[in-house]
């Protein structure tokens, strides 16, 4: 996802008051509260697209 595609997403959400939480991704119903974007530089590893690494890519990361 880019960040036009995210902004885009979040400016349709009806409402804008609502808290920002990130999947914890292994265990349902765990969330973590989205404080802040970061930018990075990312390596995206090319046989596993959900993993990447240090690089020179750029990127946002929501911490």
């Amino acid at each position: 996802m880019k960040v036009r595609d995210l902004v885009r997403r979040l400016q349709e959400f009806p409402d804008q008051d609502a808290t920002v939480v990130i999947g914890e991704g292994e265990k349902p119903e765990v969330w973590l509260i989205v404080d802040g974007a970061v930018e990075r530089g990312i390596r995206v590893r090319e046989d596993t697209l959900d993993w990447v690494g240090p690089g020179t890519e750029p990127a946002v990361e929501i911490v």
